[in-house]
């Protein structure tokens, strides 16, 4: 019914949620949202959506899909002090299916 999709620092056109819908052949009439560009603290902005998307649609099943792809901010020289954002940040991601549908 919704999908909402979040991508780190990675922000593809068209858009993550698009390219799913595309590619898993979903319904035409699935919502979809996708978020980026605002790197990890997006993900607990796209819960909140979540939330705020199964208030306003009762009973309706959301996917949440992120990722962290920080491919673009990997630095691969020598020096230390730049090598910071590889040390702290990794690429991963999760999916998981909420509802509020008590059955």
């Amino acid at each position: 019914d919704i999908l909402i999709t979040n991508t780190s620092i990675y922000c593809p056109t068209p858009s993550v949620a698009s390219l799913m819908v595309n590619m898993f052949k979903m319904r035409e009439d699935v919502q979809c949202y996708h978020l980026g560009g605002m790197g990890c603290a997006m993900g607990v902005v796209g819960l909140n959506l979540v939330r705020d998307m199964l208030i306003a649609h009762p009973g309706k099943v959301c996917l949440f899909v992120g990722s962290e792809i920080i491919t673009s901010a990997f630095y691969p020289g020598l020096r230390q002090e730049a090598l910071v954002t590889n040390a702290l940040f990794r690429m991963g991601g999760y999916a998981s299916i909420l509802t509020n549908n008590p059955s």
